[in-house]
Protein backbone atom coordinates (compact mmCIF):
# COMPACT_ATOMS: atom_id res chain seq x y z
CA UNK A 1 0.00 0.00 0.00
CA UNK A 2 1.45 3.35 -1.07
CA UNK A 3 0.31 6.74 0.12
CA UNK A 4 1.48 10.26 0.95
CA UNK A 5 -0.32 10.96 4.20
CA UNK A 6 -3.29 8.92 5.41
CA UNK A 7 -5.37 8.01 8.42
CA UNK A 8 -4.08 5.43 10.87
CA UNK A 9 -6.35 2.36 10.56
CA UNK A 10 -6.25 -0.44 13.10
CA UNK A 11 -4.33 -2.74 10.72
CA UNK A 12 -1.53 -0.21 10.26
CA UNK A 13 -1.40 0.46 13.99
CA UNK A 14 -1.06 -3.25 14.77
CA UNK A 15 1.74 -3.88 12.29
CA UNK A 16 3.57 -0.66 13.15
CA UNK A 17 3.49 -1.16 16.90
CA UNK A 18 4.33 -4.87 16.59
CA UNK A 19 7.38 -4.04 14.47
CA UNK A 20 8.51 -1.39 16.95
CA UNK A 21 7.99 -3.77 19.88
CA UNK A 22 9.96 -6.64 18.33
CA UNK A 23 12.86 -4.39 17.31
CA UNK A 24 13.00 -2.95 20.82
CA UNK A 25 12.99 -6.39 22.46
CA UNK A 26 15.88 -7.49 20.24
CA UNK A 27 17.81 -4.25 20.83
CA UNK A 28 17.11 -4.39 24.58
CA UNK A 29 18.60 -7.87 24.72
CA UNK A 30 21.71 -6.83 22.79
CA UNK A 31 22.14 -3.76 25.00
CA UNK A 32 22.56 -5.95 28.09
CA UNK A 33 24.52 -8.79 26.51
CA UNK A 34 27.15 -6.96 24.43
CA UNK A 35 29.06 -5.22 27.29
CA UNK A 36 28.82 -8.34 29.45
CA UNK A 37 30.14 -10.48 26.60
CA UNK A 38 33.00 -8.01 26.09
CA UNK A 39 34.09 -8.23 29.72
CA UNK A 40 33.70 -12.03 29.65
CA UNK A 41 36.00 -12.07 26.61
CA UNK A 42 38.64 -10.26 28.67
CA UNK A 43 38.39 -6.67 27.43
CA UNK A 44 39.14 -3.90 29.96
CA UNK A 45 36.43 -1.47 31.06
CA UNK A 46 37.92 1.41 29.09
CA UNK A 47 38.02 -0.71 25.94
CA UNK A 48 34.40 -1.77 26.44
CA UNK A 49 33.31 1.87 26.37
CA UNK A 50 35.14 2.45 23.10
CA UNK A 51 33.65 -0.71 21.57
CA UNK A 52 30.12 0.35 22.50
CA UNK A 53 30.79 3.87 21.25
CA UNK A 54 31.80 2.55 17.83
CA UNK A 55 28.11 2.03 17.00
CA UNK A 56 27.59 5.79 17.12
CA UNK A 57 29.98 6.27 14.19
CA UNK A 58 27.60 4.61 11.75
CA UNK A 59 24.67 6.28 13.49
CA UNK A 60 26.14 9.69 12.73
CA UNK A 61 26.93 8.80 9.12
CA UNK A 62 23.56 7.13 8.52
CA UNK A 63 21.50 9.92 10.10
CA UNK A 64 23.48 12.62 8.29
CA UNK A 65 22.54 11.10 4.95
CA UNK A 66 18.94 10.16 5.71
CA UNK A 67 17.53 13.61 4.99
CA UNK A 68 18.52 13.30 1.34
CA UNK A 69 17.63 9.60 1.09
CA UNK A 70 14.11 10.24 2.41
CA UNK A 71 13.46 12.15 -0.80
CA UNK A 72 14.11 8.89 -2.67
CA UNK A 73 13.02 6.01 -0.43
CA UNK A 74 9.96 5.36 1.72
CA UNK A 75 10.19 5.24 5.51
CA UNK A 76 9.23 1.56 5.35
CA UNK A 77 12.43 0.86 3.41
CA UNK A 78 14.54 2.32 6.24
CA UNK A 79 12.65 0.29 8.87
CA UNK A 80 13.16 -2.91 6.89
CA UNK A 81 16.88 -2.18 6.46
CA UNK A 82 17.22 -1.52 10.19
CA UNK A 83 15.80 -4.93 11.09
CA UNK A 84 18.18 -6.70 8.72
CA UNK A 85 21.13 -4.79 10.19
CA UNK A 86 20.17 -5.53 13.81
CA UNK A 87 19.72 -9.25 13.09
CA UNK A 88 23.11 -9.35 11.35
CA UNK A 89 24.73 -7.46 14.24
CA UNK A 90 23.59 -10.04 16.80
CA UNK A 91 24.48 -12.95 14.52
CA UNK A 92 28.05 -11.73 13.93
CA UNK A 93 28.78 -11.41 17.65
CA UNK A 94 27.15 -14.75 18.39
CA UNK A 95 29.59 -16.34 15.93
CA UNK A 96 32.78 -14.78 17.36
CA UNK A 97 33.99 -12.66 20.28
CA UNK A 98 37.11 -11.50 18.43
CA UNK A 99 37.82 -7.77 18.27
CA UNK A 100 36.80 -7.54 14.62
CA UNK A 101 33.44 -9.13 15.44
CA UNK A 102 32.69 -6.56 18.14
CA UNK A 103 33.59 -3.70 15.79
CA UNK A 104 31.56 -5.04 12.85
CA UNK A 105 28.63 -5.89 15.12
CA UNK A 106 28.54 -2.43 16.66
CA UNK A 107 28.85 -0.70 13.29
CA UNK A 108 25.89 -2.73 11.99
CA UNK A 109 23.88 -2.04 15.13
CA UNK A 110 24.59 1.69 14.90
CA UNK A 111 23.29 1.90 11.34
CA UNK A 112 20.29 -0.19 12.35
CA UNK A 113 19.47 2.15 15.23
CA UNK A 114 19.74 5.22 13.01
CA UNK A 115 17.50 3.84 10.27
CA UNK A 116 14.95 2.43 12.71
CA UNK A 117 14.38 5.33 15.06
CA UNK A 118 14.56 8.06 12.42
CA UNK A 119 12.50 5.93 10.05
CA UNK A 120 9.77 5.04 12.55
CA UNK A 121 9.57 8.54 14.02
CA UNK A 122 9.09 9.96 10.55
CA UNK A 123 6.68 7.16 9.62
CA UNK A 124 4.32 7.72 12.55
CA UNK A 125 4.21 11.53 12.30
CA UNK A 126 3.01 11.21 8.70
CA UNK A 127 -0.31 9.86 9.95
CA UNK A 128 -3.17 12.06 11.06
CA UNK A 129 -2.34 12.06 14.77
CA UNK A 130 -0.59 15.13 16.24
CA UNK A 131 3.18 14.62 16.30
CA UNK A 132 3.40 14.52 20.11
CA UNK A 133 0.64 11.89 20.36
CA UNK A 134 2.07 9.74 17.57
CA UNK A 135 5.56 9.83 19.07
CA UNK A 136 4.26 9.22 22.59
CA UNK A 137 2.50 6.03 21.41
CA UNK A 138 5.64 4.94 19.60
CA UNK A 139 7.78 5.58 22.68
CA UNK A 140 5.36 3.63 24.88
CA UNK A 141 5.61 0.62 22.55
CA UNK A 142 9.37 1.04 22.30
CA UNK A 143 9.56 1.31 26.09
CA UNK A 144 7.58 -1.88 26.62
CA UNK A 145 9.95 -3.70 24.26
CA UNK A 146 12.91 -2.31 26.15
CA UNK A 147 11.33 -3.60 29.36
CA UNK A 148 10.95 -7.11 28.02
CA UNK A 149 14.31 -7.29 26.23
CA UNK A 150 16.67 -6.82 29.19
CA UNK A 151 14.63 -9.19 31.38
CA UNK A 152 14.72 -11.84 28.66
CA UNK A 153 18.44 -11.22 28.16
CA UNK A 154 19.12 -11.56 31.89
CA UNK A 155 17.13 -14.79 32.09
CA UNK A 156 18.75 -16.42 29.04
CA UNK A 157 22.16 -14.78 29.49
CA UNK A 158 22.52 -16.21 32.99
CA UNK A 159 23.02 -19.59 31.31
CA UNK A 160 24.44 -18.54 27.93
CA UNK A 161 25.30 -15.08 26.59
CA UNK A 162 25.66 -16.49 23.07
CA UNK A 163 22.21 -18.06 23.13
CA UNK A 164 20.75 -14.71 24.18
CA UNK A 165 22.27 -13.08 21.09
CA UNK A 166 20.89 -15.82 18.84
CA UNK A 167 17.42 -15.26 20.27
CA UNK A 168 17.79 -11.50 19.77
CA UNK A 169 18.70 -12.04 16.11
CA UNK A 170 15.70 -14.34 15.65
CA UNK A 171 13.31 -11.77 17.14
CA UNK A 172 14.60 -9.11 14.73
CA UNK A 173 14.04 -11.61 11.93
CA UNK A 174 10.38 -12.06 12.92
CA UNK A 175 9.93 -8.28 12.88
CA UNK A 176 10.93 -8.26 9.21
CA UNK A 177 7.72 -10.17 8.43
CA UNK A 178 5.50 -7.59 10.16
CA UNK A 179 7.39 -4.68 8.58
CA UNK A 180 6.49 -5.87 5.09
CA UNK A 181 2.82 -5.07 5.82
CA UNK A 182 3.40 -1.44 6.83
CA UNK A 183 1.91 1.36 4.72
CA UNK A 184 4.42 2.55 2.14
CA UNK A 185 4.33 6.32 2.36
CA UNK A 186 5.68 8.05 -0.73
CA UNK A 187 9.15 9.61 -0.37
CA UNK A 188 9.17 13.28 0.55
CA UNK A 189 9.07 15.81 -2.27
CA UNK A 190 11.97 18.22 -1.95
CA UNK A 191 10.73 21.78 -1.95
CA UNK A 192 12.09 23.91 -4.77
CA UNK A 193 13.05 27.49 -3.85
CA UNK A 194 10.69 30.17 -5.15
CA UNK A 195 12.36 32.99 -7.05
CA UNK A 196 12.75 36.02 -4.83
CA UNK A 197 12.02 34.09 -1.65
CA UNK A 198 14.54 34.19 1.19
CA UNK A 199 16.42 30.90 1.31
CA UNK A 200 15.69 29.08 4.59
CA UNK A 201 18.55 28.54 7.01
CA UNK A 202 20.20 25.16 7.38
CA UNK A 203 17.96 22.67 9.17
CA UNK A 204 20.06 22.36 12.33
CA UNK A 205 20.29 26.14 12.72
CA UNK A 206 16.54 26.66 13.01
CA UNK A 207 15.40 27.51 16.52
CA UNK A 208 12.99 24.62 17.12
CA UNK A 209 15.30 22.06 15.52
CA UNK A 210 18.32 23.28 17.50
CA UNK A 211 16.44 23.06 20.80
CA UNK A 212 15.11 19.62 19.87
CA UNK A 213 18.63 18.54 18.95
CA UNK A 214 19.97 19.39 22.41
CA UNK A 215 17.08 17.49 23.96
CA UNK A 216 18.09 14.50 21.85
CA UNK A 217 21.74 14.90 22.83
CA UNK A 218 20.96 14.66 26.54
CA UNK A 219 18.63 11.69 26.03
CA UNK A 220 21.30 10.12 23.84
CA UNK A 221 23.93 10.50 26.57
CA UNK A 222 21.59 8.72 29.00
CA UNK A 223 21.02 5.93 26.51
CA UNK A 224 24.75 5.73 25.81
CA UNK A 225 25.45 5.12 29.51
CA UNK A 226 22.72 2.49 29.68
CA UNK A 227 24.08 0.72 26.61
CA UNK A 228 27.66 0.63 27.84
CA UNK A 229 28.49 1.05 31.51
CA UNK A 230 25.26 0.49 33.44
CA UNK A 231 25.39 -3.35 33.24
CA UNK A 232 29.07 -3.24 34.17
CA UNK A 233 28.55 -0.88 37.12
CA UNK A 234 25.79 -3.12 38.45
CA UNK A 235 27.72 -6.38 38.14
CA UNK A 236 30.93 -4.83 39.49
CA UNK A 237 28.99 -3.73 42.55
CA UNK A 238 28.40 -7.41 43.29
CA UNK A 239 24.98 -7.89 41.71
CA UNK A 240 24.11 -10.70 39.28
CA UNK A 241 23.42 -10.57 35.53
CA UNK A 242 19.63 -10.93 36.06
CA UNK A 243 19.79 -7.93 38.42
CA UNK A 244 21.59 -5.95 35.72
CA UNK A 245 18.82 -6.88 33.31
CA UNK A 246 16.20 -5.84 35.88
CA UNK A 247 17.90 -2.46 36.35
CA UNK A 248 17.85 -1.89 32.59
CA UNK A 249 14.17 -2.73 32.61
CA UNK A 250 13.58 -0.28 35.47
CA UNK A 251 15.34 2.47 33.52
CA UNK A 252 13.24 1.81 30.44
CA UNK A 253 10.06 1.65 32.52
CA UNK A 254 10.90 5.07 33.94
CA UNK A 255 11.54 6.41 30.42
CA UNK A 256 8.17 5.01 29.45
CA UNK A 257 6.62 7.02 32.27
CA UNK A 258 8.49 10.11 31.11
CA UNK A 259 7.04 9.72 27.62
CA UNK A 260 3.56 9.38 29.10
CA UNK A 261 3.82 12.73 30.93
CA UNK A 262 5.57 14.56 28.09
CA UNK A 263 2.42 16.32 26.91
CA UNK A 264 1.55 17.96 30.26
CA UNK A 265 5.23 18.81 30.83
CA UNK A 266 5.29 20.63 27.50
CA UNK A 267 2.59 22.98 28.74
CA UNK A 268 5.25 24.45 31.05
CA UNK A 269 6.99 25.82 27.97
CA UNK A 270 9.94 24.53 25.95
CA UNK A 271 12.74 26.23 27.98
CA UNK A 272 11.39 24.94 31.31
CA UNK A 273 10.74 21.48 29.85
CA UNK A 274 14.30 21.33 28.55
CA UNK A 275 15.84 22.38 31.87
CA UNK A 276 13.61 20.03 33.89
CA UNK A 277 14.27 17.00 31.71
CA UNK A 278 18.00 17.70 31.51
CA UNK A 279 18.33 18.13 35.28
CA UNK A 280 16.53 14.86 35.99
CA UNK A 281 18.74 12.98 33.51
CA UNK A 282 22.04 14.49 34.61
CA UNK A 283 21.67 14.49 38.39
CA UNK A 284 19.78 11.20 38.48
CA UNK A 285 22.41 9.40 36.40
CA UNK A 286 25.31 10.81 38.41
CA UNK A 287 23.68 9.81 41.72
CA UNK A 288 22.90 6.34 40.37
CA UNK A 289 26.48 5.75 39.28
CA UNK A 290 27.81 6.65 42.74
CA UNK A 291 25.31 4.49 44.65
CA UNK A 292 25.31 1.15 42.82
CA UNK A 293 26.37 -0.67 45.99
CA UNK A 294 22.94 0.15 47.40
CA UNK A 295 20.43 -1.49 45.09
CA UNK A 296 17.43 0.50 46.33
CA UNK A 297 18.95 3.97 46.08
CA UNK A 298 20.62 3.31 42.74
CA UNK A 299 17.28 2.10 41.41
CA UNK A 300 15.50 5.25 42.63
CA UNK A 301 18.08 7.55 41.04
CA UNK A 302 18.03 5.51 37.82
CA UNK A 303 14.25 5.86 37.66
CA UNK A 304 14.51 9.63 38.12
CA UNK A 305 16.97 9.88 35.24
CA UNK A 306 14.75 7.69 33.07
CA UNK A 307 11.73 9.95 33.57
CA UNK A 308 13.77 12.92 32.37
CA UNK A 309 15.05 10.99 29.36
CA UNK A 310 11.52 9.92 28.45
CA UNK A 311 10.34 13.53 28.46
CA UNK A 312 13.24 14.71 26.30
CA UNK A 313 13.11 11.89 23.75
CA UNK A 314 9.39 12.49 23.20
CA UNK A 315 9.32 16.28 23.11
CA UNK A 316 12.51 16.64 21.03
CA UNK A 317 11.41 14.94 17.78
CA UNK A 318 7.88 16.35 18.16
CA UNK A 319 9.20 19.91 18.48
CA UNK A 320 11.52 19.40 15.52
CA UNK A 321 8.75 17.96 13.34
CA UNK A 322 6.33 20.77 14.22
CA UNK A 323 8.92 23.51 13.63
CA UNK A 324 9.21 22.84 9.89
CA UNK A 325 6.97 22.35 6.88
CA UNK A 326 5.43 18.85 6.45
CA UNK A 327 7.77 17.95 3.56
CA UNK A 328 10.78 18.83 5.73
CA UNK A 329 9.86 16.59 8.64
CA UNK A 330 12.13 13.76 7.51
CA UNK A 331 15.14 16.05 7.30
CA UNK A 332 14.26 17.65 10.64
CA UNK A 333 14.04 14.33 12.49
CA UNK A 334 17.24 13.12 10.83
CA UNK A 335 19.05 16.29 11.93
CA UNK A 336 17.83 15.84 15.51
CA UNK A 337 18.95 12.23 15.39
CA UNK A 338 22.45 13.33 14.43
CA UNK A 339 22.74 15.27 17.71
CA UNK A 340 21.68 12.11 19.55
CA UNK A 341 24.12 9.93 17.60
CA UNK A 342 27.06 12.23 18.35
CA UNK A 343 26.14 12.08 22.03
CA UNK A 344 25.98 8.29 21.86
CA UNK A 345 29.54 8.33 20.49
CA UNK A 346 31.04 10.85 22.88
CA UNK A 347 29.46 9.59 26.10
CA UNK A 348 30.80 6.02 26.37
CA UNK A 349 34.14 7.00 24.82
CA UNK A 350 34.44 9.89 27.24
CA UNK A 351 33.78 7.59 30.17
CA UNK A 352 36.24 5.08 28.72
CA UNK A 353 38.95 7.74 28.56
CA UNK A 354 38.25 9.02 32.09
CA UNK A 355 38.41 5.50 33.52
CA UNK A 356 42.19 5.64 33.03
CA UNK A 357 42.61 8.83 35.11
CA UNK A 358 39.74 8.76 37.64
CA UNK A 359 39.37 6.39 40.62
CA UNK A 360 36.58 4.28 39.09
CA UNK A 361 34.12 3.84 36.23
CA UNK A 362 31.37 5.06 38.57
CA UNK A 363 33.10 8.41 39.14
CA UNK A 364 33.84 8.75 35.42
CA UNK A 365 30.17 8.08 34.61
CA UNK A 366 29.01 10.70 37.12
CA UNK A 367 31.40 13.32 35.72
CA UNK A 368 30.24 12.76 32.13
CA UNK A 369 26.57 12.74 33.17
CA UNK A 370 26.94 16.20 34.73
CA UNK A 371 29.12 17.58 31.93
CA UNK A 372 26.70 16.65 29.15
CA UNK A 373 23.96 18.77 30.75
CA UNK A 374 25.92 22.02 30.53
CA UNK A 375 25.54 22.77 26.78
CA UNK A 376 21.87 21.75 26.84
CA UNK A 377 21.21 24.16 29.70
CA UNK A 378 23.11 26.98 28.00
CA UNK A 379 21.63 26.44 24.53
CA UNK A 380 18.02 25.90 25.56
CA UNK A 381 15.65 27.86 23.36
CA UNK A 382 12.07 28.76 22.86
CA UNK A 383 11.48 26.74 19.73
CA UNK A 384 7.95 26.97 18.45
CA UNK A 385 5.78 24.85 16.25
CA UNK A 386 4.45 26.02 12.91
CA UNK A 387 0.76 26.69 12.81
Amino acid sequence: MSTGRAAVPLREDVFTQTTIFLFSVSLGMATVIVPLLATAAGYQLGVVGFLIGVSAITQIVARAGMGVLMDRFSTRTFILASLLLLAASCAVLAASDALWAFIVSQLLQGAGRAYFFTGTQTHVVRGTRPAVSALAIMNVTNGIGLLVGPLLAGFIGDSSLILALVVAAAIAGVAILTCVFLVRYEPFVKQQPIEGEVKPSRMWRRSGVMTAGWMGAVAGAWRGILNSYLPLLITQAGHSIPVAGAMMTLANLAALGGSAVATPVRRLGIPISTVLGTALVSLGTAAMALSTANFVWSGIFLAISGIGAGVLQTLGPALGAESVDPQERGRSIAAIGTFRAISLLITPMGIGALVFVLPSAAVATAVVAVAVAVPAMVMRGSGSARS
